[in-house]
């Protein structure tokens, strides 16, 4: 069964495409991994103070966040 993104991880993805950024320019500018940020925006992990410290970098709104299927 294949995984459904949360509202807020499709943004933060368009977000990235839209500004030509790489997860990992993201990651170095908030001061994560780069595997962690992606886990991140995968929707694989999810973290309060990295999803606001992601969603403040990029200008989107933290409140979609939650991991696919919760």
């Amino acid at each position: 069964m294949a995984k459904t993104l949360s509202p807020w991880c499709k943004q933060a993805k368009k977000e990235l495409i839209d500004r030509d950024m790489t997860v990992e320019e993201l990651a170095h500018d908030v001061g994560l991994s780069r595997e962690y940020t992606s886990a991140i925006i995968n929707g694989r992990v999810y973290s309060g103070p990295a999803v606001k410290s992601i969603s403040d970098r990029l200008n989107i709104a933290e409140t979609a966040c939650t991991l696919s299927g919760n």
